[in-house]
This record gives C-alpha cells, sequence and structure tokens, in this order.
C-alpha cells in the first residue's frame, strides 16, 4: 500500500491508498448477479406469460426477462437510473485516473474514490447473492484492473483525450455526490441497462 504522508488524516487519502493498492484475486463473477440462482430462489415470483419466457419483478422495480436461447436481460425500472451502469461509469473513470494522478487534484481524486467506493458497497449489497466484504473489495479491484487494461495500461493524452478529463473532474463535484446519491438511494439490484 502506498505510504500516505505524515499529517494526513482522513477518509479521502485512505481511500486513495485503498484504491490504488487493491490487488488479489477476484471474485468469480465480480458484481453480476447469479440469475440462475436469482429466479430458483424467487421462482414463486416468476411469471411465464408464454412458453420459454419468464419474468421476475423486483423491488426498484428491476424486470427481470429469461428467455429460452436468448440469456436474461435485466432493466432497472425505478427513475433512480441503472446502479451497474454507474458503478462502470466509475470503474472506467478511475482506472484512467489511477493510470494518470496528476490530472487531477488530490481533492478530485478524493471525491472519486469516495462515489466509487460507494458505487461498489451499493452493488455490493444488493447484488444476487450479496457479496461479503472481501468479495466486494476482490470483485472492485478486478474490476479495475481489467479496465485499466483495456485503457492500455497507459495514460490518454490529455491533448487527444480531453473529454475523459472533464468528465472525470465533473465527477467530483457537489451536484455528482447529488447525482449518485439519487442513484443509490433505494435498494435494488444493481444492473447495466438502460446505460446512456
Amino acid at each position: 500500500m502506498r505510504p500516505v504522508r505524515a499529517g494526513r488524516r482522513g477518509a479521502g487519502a485512505a481511500i486513495s491508498a485503498l484504491l490504488l493498492a487493491m490487488a488479489g484475486p477476484a471474485a468469480a463473477d465480480g458484481f453480476t448477479p447469479d440469475y440462475t440462482a436469482l429466479f430458483r430462489d424467487h421462482m414463486d415470483d416468476v411469471e411465464e406469460p408464454s412458453p420459454g419466457l419468464e419474468i421476475l419483478e423486483l423491488p426498484g422495480p428491476v424486470i427481470v426477462t429469461r428467455r429460452d436461447g436468448s440469456g436474461v436481460r435485466a432493466e432497472d425500472q425505478s427513475g433512480h437510473g441503472p446502479a451497474g451502469c454507474a458503478l462502470a461509469r466509475l470503474v472506467e473513470i478511475t482506472a484512467a485516473v489511477q493510470l494518470c494522478p496528476e490530472l487531477l487534484s488530490l481533492a478530485e481524486r478524493d471525491r472519486l474514490a469516495s462515489l466509487l467506493l460507494r458505487a461498489a458497497a451499493f452493488a455490493g449489497d444488493n447484488t444476487y447473492p450479496p457479496l461479503t466484504l472481501e468479495e466486494r473489495e476482490d470483485a472492485l479491484a478486478a474490476a479495475l484492473a481489467k479496465a485499466r487494461l483495456a485503457q492500455g495500461g497507459s495514460c490518454p493524452l490529455p491533448e487527444t483525450e480531453a473529454d475523459w478529463v472533464r468528465f472525470a473532474r465533473s465527477l467530483a463535484t457537489d451536484e455528482a455526490a447529488r447525482r449518485f446519491a439519487h442513484i443509490f438511494a433505494v435498494p435494488r439490484l444493481p444492473v447495466a441497462q438502460p446505460c446512456p
């Protein structure tokens, strides 16, 4: 773990250090719900409007549809926004910031890290089955590592990739914190659809 400078206290520095240092084996499915177990454990609530089509409405509401041969589709209809999409966006931008932290201030990095940890806690608590703290940390570390690799493992050039820097800075604002508080206000399955 990267040491925190003497005299620097607070959650922000610890969060940044945690995100930069996390490593370890990933949980098999990360934050993705186990839809087979979800349908099995909620079979009394599953509707079958036609052969080969199963629909499960969960609190939120989140509508989960399973079709023979087509897999599963889960859609957040809560009006709060899909929490899985919010988590994915935060992972992508945090991974880019980890590759080139100097492009954001320490305060901006700390706010972004706080949002990411809040998103991961929500997703870990509300996926199916819920994740333990260790599983959540492993899933987050794996997601960040995968996102860094997807970005080529190098810092995007601010001259050619300025949009991501602006987006990262926009996430480190009070307005963004309010938007994310709204997204995570209602416990529900952390699905990624719709994800604009």
